[in-house]
């Protein structure tokens, strides 16, 4: 049984895929592809300015994440499957697509499995693949060791790792909060101490993503750092990056990558950081990929 305001589809292999919208329920359709360690529930602060905008977010909770029924052997394209399953059960014929963090690969599968579909694609503060030169330069060391450990056959360690995370946001929030504001660039760090409802609503988004357990995250964290199973050259829509030059979760310099290999791309750098880049920027970047005036 899923909360109220959850809506659920039934996909053709029996899971369920849960997912929320924001905004106007009658304006232009936007897939939102959350960052990982989060959820459905990243997109809420969009919420308003959707509405102003017109715009319906649609936002879904990935395998194993939130309501979301697993998949065991998914990858990006199984995800993408899904997405396409969505959008015929919502009919939907034409949609733009949004991706934060961690929803850039699952952007990506879409794009080369159903482009006819896409209006638009935009990614913020993006993944990018881990094969090529440099793909952790200016990294955050954690996140580098995160890197490593879900690279490793033995998978104890990086469970050990999220299992970590997970009980510090079940259980010391505050604690994840200060250290968010003690840690991170100044741009972000400007932003959850001004705003610390950005803050908890993040941790709130990201606890949702253990509602079923470790599994789902620990499982998304190896896609990651695996073979995507597709190159990023493969993309024919045009793709607009926007990244942040403060961000240490996902450096510049993967916008400078996806910027030289893409066919088709606009990058978009400003002086903001991983969390303040989407919030700050938000309007412009909604504006960017919907052509809303």
């Amino acid at each position: 049984m899923i909360a109220e305001g959850v809506y659920g589809i039934q996909l053709s292999d029996q899971r369920l895929l849960a997912y929320v919208e924001y905004g106007d329920p009658k304006g232009k359709p936007v897939l939102y592809f959350h960052g990982g360690q989060e959820s459905r529930l990243s997109a809420a602060f969009l919420d308003t300015i959707a509405c102003e905008m017109s715009l319906r977010i649609i936002a879904p909770d990935r395998p194993g994440i939130g309501y979301s029924d697993p998949h065991p052997e998914r990858c990006f394209a199984h995800y993408a499957y899904d997405m396409e399953e969505l959008c015929h059960q919502l009919s939907l014929d034409s949609v733009y697509l949004l991706a934060l963090s961690g929803g850039a690969p699952h952007l990506l599968a879409c794009s080369l499995h159903f482009p006819e579909r896409i209006k638009g694609a935009s990614i913020v503060a993006g993944a990018s693949p881990v094969n090529y030169k440099g793909s952790k330069k200016g990294m955050w060391f954690p996140l580098r060791l995160i890197h490593w450990a879900a690279a490793l056959k033995n998978n104890r360690f990086i469970e050990s790792i999220i299992r970590r995370d997970y009980e510090t946001l079940r259980d010391k929030p505050e604690k994840r909060l200060s250290q968010m504001q003690r840690h991170l660039p100044p741009a972000d760090r400007q932003l959850m101490l001004s705003q610390p409802h950005y803050g908890r609503d993040f941790l709130a988004a990201s606890l949702e993503a253990y509602r079923q357990g470790i599994e789902g995250v620990v499982q998304e964290w190896q896609l990651y750092v695996r073979d995507w199973g597709f190159e990023p050259e493969e993309v024919t829509i045009p793709i607009s990056l926007w990244y942040g030059k403060q961000d240490r979760m996902a450096p510049q310099q993967r916008g400078f990558y996806y910027h030289s290999v893409l066919r088709y791309s606009r990058l978009f750098l400003k002086d903001e950081g991983h969390f303040s880049l989407i919030r700050n920027y938000q309007s412009e970047i909604l504006e960017e990929l919907c052509n809303c005036n």
